[in-house]
């Protein structure tokens, strides 16, 4: 089979298009074939060096695809089935999987291998994909969609009305937490550098669009009749980013990381958290029980997943273009598909 393979994490050059040797699944393991894979910011983060792991590695974890073979012990799934993956595994044994809060089970492990023609996945990190989602719009659902609704409504206890302000909005995470917020009920700031994407970001549910900058809290001040956001989704985890959205939080307000862009660290006063009455938290991942309801936003269309699809030896390509801020919505590689390029501004 073909592979994407990290061999150095120090920038594109060392993500390579080989020969690799077909995986074959464990007793409580599925192969299956890959018809779609999402290029997130944690595999950036993995090929530049801010993530330690072992190398060489076939780097992906948004994966879709179709099951071609189950190991004996597999009991949700048979050959045929369309499949798509959440960011990790889990044992599906103890307390914390047995209450439907796996993301604290003790043997959690990081979905990879996606970039590739064939995957093998745990039984634990899968969903059937409904017939009316395709595997490329669901390969996406768990990390792009369910990311932002598992920090919404689970950690940051969004209620209809309210105001949140997304930072990153035109990437892969903040275009679709706009749609997740919209549907919620809320009232959505878009929060973006580049405002040539402030029609898409409109036509996406966000109902105002502020640029990136020194003046953004006071814009997003103004919007809100000084009340300011009761939610701020910030997706990029950016020193600059972080000081101007923290001063548009509302008093009282909650402040969700879900991301980070950059290996400075954010920095804050704790006065202006406590005369705030701020909550400032993350969210890290998505529960099965979120995948399942993002699975479900998307196939009665209150998500449409934004995606530009790149074939899997146009990998190092499709790095590129994330890196050089190209791409609209998420990339996805498709081993054996047709490229679509939404986003590419050439």
């Amino acid at each position: 089979m073909h592979a994407a393979v990290l061999t150095r994490p120090d920038g594109v050059g060392t993500v390579t298009v080989t020969d690799h040797e077909r995986p074959n699944p464990a007793p409580d393991e599925v192969l299956v074939e890959v018809a779609a894979c999402g290029v997130c910011g944690h595999d950036q983060a993995d090929r530049t060096g801010l993530l330690t792991i072992p190398i060489p590695a076939v780097l992906g974890h948004e994966i879709a695809g179709t099951v071609i073979e189950v190991g004996p012990d597999v009991r949700r799934f048979t050959v045929g089935d369309r499949v798509a993956a959440k960011q990790f595994s889990t044992c599906g044994r103890c307390r914390p999987c047995m209450d439907g809060n796996e993301l604290r089970c003790p043997d959690r492990k990081f979905v990879y291998g996606g970039f590739a023609d064939y995957a093998v996945l745990h039984e634990t990190a899968l969903l059937e994909v409904p017939p009316v989602v395709s595997l490329a719009e669901a390969a996406v659902v768990a990390c792009a969609v369910g990311t932002g609704l598992q920090a919404l409504r689970r950690i940051a206890r969004l209620r209809a009305g309210e105001t949140v302000l997304v930072t990153g909005a035109g990437g892969g995470l903040g275009l679709h937490a706009i749609q997740v917020a919209a549907a919620l009920g809320a009232q959505v700031i878009a929060l973006t550098g580049d405002m040539g994407k402030a029609e898409r970001l409109a036509d996406l549910g966000a109902d105002h669009v502020v640029t990136t900058g020194e003046a953004a809290w006071r814009d997003v001040l103004d919007l809100t009749g000084g009340h300011g956001a009761d939610v701020v989704l910030d997706n990029t985890g950016h020193p600059a980013v972080f000081r101007q959205a923290f001063r548009a939080l509302a008093h009282a307000g909650r402040y969700v990381l879900t991301g980070q862009v950059s290996d400075e660290p954010v920095r804050v006063h704790p006065a202006f958290v406590f005369a705030k009455e701020a909550t400032i938290t993350g969210s890290g991942s998505t529960l099965m029980s979120t995948f399942a309801d993002a699975m479900d936003m998307v196939a009665d269309k209150r998500v449409r997943p934004v995606l530009s699809t790149y074939p899997l030896r146009d990998t190092r390509h499709a790095f590129t273009d994330l890196d050089e801020r190209r791409v609209i919505g998420r990339a996805v590689l498709v081993p054996n598909g047709t490229a679509r390029h939404e986003g590419r501004g050439r």
